[in-house]
């Protein structure tokens, strides 16, 4: 099947996103909180369609992320909610996932019952972390499912309500299941949730209890969850929505150094240029991943498939180093004056470094070194020989 889009659709949509980024940042503020969630912005998603533009014309979406030629405007969008408020972009972000996981496992009935809890308003989003007490899903000689254990970092706890959960089966494969959580049997710990960042997100712990899991909400085969290149491939998104951060430091920096006429330091100078230039780096990363994101969905081969899941890789480490080095200099900008109140440096920088904490970064490196030392190309070609033909 051809996936079609809508251009001004998603012209539409990066303009929402961009004014949503902008309007945010005071609510991010106002709610910096474990006991709070940025309602406003979220409500601002649902009614400019960015929580529904993710799945198919055909249930009244926009393809965004699902078709050939609408990954950069899927990162842009992140990258711009991010910009504003990352507890707002890391919803939005596993929202999205979940959305584009339904696409592609779910049945035209699955699809449609899903499409329709999104038109709704109700919030989607993909709990897979656990402790040693994780989750199992068992049936009984009724056919009937229960959800019984616990996920950690379970984002958006109390306002997400149809979070995909992954269970483990008898024989130890792994299911996902869309769980309607406003039916079910489910405690939350908010206590477990007390970080350094990312308060807001409500990444509380979640233990179901004898949870019934409708048939029609398991999604997919056992394993599905893990198939290569979509498991790996979706560190794009929440690279983006990291990068819009580092471009929020970016401008507050520039503001912060007008404001108090340090404009003709040559050292402050310096390090907003450094600055600019590792931003720079990080938004050409996010287009070359675009591309080879739409490459993928028109040539979905297991030799396009891997080397698009490296050059993920890299494009993840990529930003995660640009963060880094953004949060450093700003730092050293702004000094002890700009991390206080009113200004938003120490908010940022702390929502900031508890997101780049992102699961395998050492193996991930590991899998990137690994595929250059076993590629029988040239290394000015790895990335590009398969692509560049295409092109042509």
């Amino acid at each position: 099947m051809k996936y079609t889009y809508n251009k001004s659709e998603l012209a539409g949509l990066i303009t929402s996103s961009q004014v949503i980024g902008h309007n945010s940042i005071n609510e991010a503020a106002e709610t910096d909180s474990v006991d709070s969630f940025p309602v406003l912005a979220v409500s601002e998603l649902r009614s400019k369609k960015l929580l529904t533009a993710s799945i198919p014309p055909k249930y009244g979406g926009s393809n965004l992320g699902l078709a050939s030629g609408t990954n950069l405007a899927l990162l842009t969008i992140l990258k711009n909610i991010g910009k504003g408020n990352l507890v707002v972009g890391r919803i939005l972000e596993g929202h999205i996932n979940a959305q584009i996981l339904i696409n592609q496992f779910g049945t035209k009935k699955q699809k449609k019952i899903f499409a329709a809890d999104a038109f709704k308003g109700k919030i989607f989003g993909v709990w897979n972390t656990q402790a040693d007490d994780g989750t199992y899903l068992s049936e009984n000689n009724q056919g009937t499912y229960y959800l019984n254990g616990t996920k950690t970092f379970a984002t958006g706890t109390d306002y997400v309500t149809r979070p995909l959960v992954t269970a483990a089966m008898k024989d130890g494969s792994w299911q996902m299941c869309v769980v309607p959580l406003d039916k079910v049997n489910v405690k939350s710990d908010p206590a477990w949730w007390n970080p350094m960042g990312m308060k807001a997100s409500r990444s509380f712990k979640m233990t179901f209890l004898e949870s019934h899991i409708p048939k029609i909400n398991l999604l997919g085969s056992s394993g599905n969850y893990y198939q290569q290149p979509g498991f790996s491939s979706g560190a794009a998104r929440f690279a983006a929505v990291q990068l819009g951060a580092a471009e929020r430091l970016l401008d507050e920096t520039k503001k912060y150094l007008v404001s108090l006429n340090r404009t003709q330091d040559p050292f402050q100078r310096m390090r907003l240029a450094q600055m600019a230039i590792a931003v720079e780096s990080g938004n050409q990363w996010l287009h070359a991943a675009a591309l080879r994101m739409d490459y993928y969905i028109e040539r979905p081969t297991q030799d396009n498939g891997e080397g698009f899941v490296i050059y993920i890789h890299m494009m993840r480490t990529a930003i995660e180093q640009i963060c880094t080095e953004v949060m450093t200099l700003c730092q050293k900008c702004i000094g002890a004056r700009g991390l206080n109140a009113p200004y938003h440096f120490e908010r940022i920088i702390r929502d900031l470094s508890t997101y780049l904490r992102q699961p395998a970064p050492d193996a991930i490196l590991q899998d990137v070194g690994k595929h250059i030392l076993e590629s029988d190309v040239s290394t000015d070609e790895i990335w590009n020989h398969n692509f560049k033909k295409s092109k042509k």
